[in-house]
């Protein structure tokens, strides 16, 4: 967890520097990775971006955010791809297209995307139990109370967790920030991702698997089962299977130091009389190369990347001629896997999520009356801890992604607005 800096950004100064570089904003055609062009072409209202953009931008100068970049596509094209703001406030560093975000829970469909790719080449199999990789799962107890961890007794799960368990985040394995796994140090970014696992294992279930959905440390495991099954690390294979193909240049376990000039910092949301926060860095930082490749939280990435990684979806599993996992496995990736009798998913129990399922490492629409905004049927896409959010929707063929670095992550509805003002933009099919 991080702890915060005691570090002041007063509101004063931050609209002061955002006077002398507020229209400031990066336009590099190379950030843009997939081809751009008028709004118009591909049925997007210019002047409804426009008030997209004018929103985000009022954000930032009234203070909210130190920073952010937001991209639309619509048919593979992209129509909207604007950076505003701060990268770094005490820096007076301006945000650009191409800057590097922690994107943390973005990191599971990517996960996902490496374990289906496994499965497409019949090394794994969705039936599989995690034993028959990591052995130490064979010995998981389940809490008879689980709402009293600390003093309940245990017993054996009514069948092993399976590989299909692990990503519908069915498994009844809990979450690395919560309260169970962090009074028993399954917490440690210092940890390798085998260590970290062997923790996971040793606590127990807090249900018997396919009971129930629960928010978890799943994708952390079957990154490490991908490293058993192909023989490389979870950094390498991504890179190689994942990565190079999709041309996702900047996305990674950590900020290397020749692209440390184009890191996103992290800041604390305003408070009382406050200003933003800066946020101190996590015990071992995100500019160093980490032991632990953690499957569920543990990326950075851009936007034009994360555009491209979402692209190749709705291209049904190829970009530009490269092919990273079969259209039938896209299919079933995208769309929700949850029987009714566990719905509905949700963070917590007191945040359920009614519009939404679970697929294989995506949440799915699948009914649009019960969404806080306007959504279609088959939607899907995920966000992150520290304000990313990403989604991409079949039907209209369109992308959204934005990124920002804030602490609570859902500060202002900033995720909400901007999807409904990309919702509002599209004029034509």
């Amino acid at each position: 967890m991080l702890n915060k800096s005691r570090v002041h950004v007063r509101r004063t100064a931050v609209r002061s520097l955002i006077c002398l570089f507020f229209f400031a904003t990066s336009h590099t055609l190379a950030a843009d990775a997939l081809p751009r062009v008028e709004p118009e072409q591909v049925g997007v209202s210019s002047s409804r971006l426009a008030l997209l953009d004018t929103v985000l931008r009022q954000h930032v100068q009234d203070g909210h955010v130190a920073g952010l970049v937001a991209g639309v596509v619509r048919h593979g094209k992209i129509v909207y791809l604007e950076s505003i703001g701060w990268q770094d406030l005490e820096q007076a560093s301006v945000m650009r297209a191409d800057s590097i975000f922690q994107i943390r829970s973005m990191t599971k469909p990517i996960t996902s995307l490496a374990v289906m790719q496994l499965i497409e080449a019949s090394l794994l199999s969705l039936g599989d139990p995690v034993s028959l990789y990591i052995p130490s799962f064979a010995d998981t107890q389940v809490f008879v109370s689980p709402e009293d961890p600390d003093h309940s007794a245990l017993r054996a799960p009514s069948r092993p967790i399976s590989v299909e368990d692990l990503l519908l985040n069915i498994g009844g394995i809990s979450h690395r920030f919560g309260a169970l796994y962090r009074s028993r140090g399954v917490r440690s970014r210092g940890d390798t991702v085998e260590q970290l696992v062997a923790k996971v294992a040793a606590v127990p279930l807090m249900g018997d698997p396919g009971s129930a959905w629960i928010y978890s440390e799943s994708a952390t495991v079957l990154g490490r089962v991908v490293e058993i099954i192909s023989g490389q690390k979870f950094d390498a294979y991504l890179q190689e299977h994942v990565f190079n193909p999709l041309k996702m240049t900047d996305t990674g376990f950590y900020v290397p130091s020749d692209r440390v000039d184009r890191l996103a910092q992290l800041y604390q949301a305003p408070s009382g009389d406050k200003g933003l926060i800066l946020s101190s860095q996590m015990e071992v930082p995100i500019t160093t190369n980490p032991a632990l490749l953690e499957g569920s939280a543990g990326l950075v990435s851009t936007v034009p990347d994360y555009l491209r990684f979402l692209q190749s979806f709705l291209n049904s599993g190829e970009l530009e001629g490269q092919r990273v996992l079969s259209a039938f496995l896209v299919k079933e990736m995208t769309r929700n896997h949850i029987a009714a009798e566990l719905l509905p998913i949700g963070l917590s129990p007191s945040n359920p999520m009614f519009d939404r399922g679970w697929g294989y490492g995506f949440s799915v629409v699948i009914d649009p009356s019960k969404s806080e905004y306007a959504v279609n049927e088959g939607e899907f896409g995920w966000s992150g801890s520290l304000g990313t959010f990403s989604w991409a929707d079949p039907q209209s063929d369109t992308i959204a992604v934005l990124m920002l670095q804030i602490e609570p992550s859902n500060a202002y509805s900033l995720s909400a607005q901007f999807k409904a003002l990309v919702a509002q933009a599209l004029i034509a099919p």
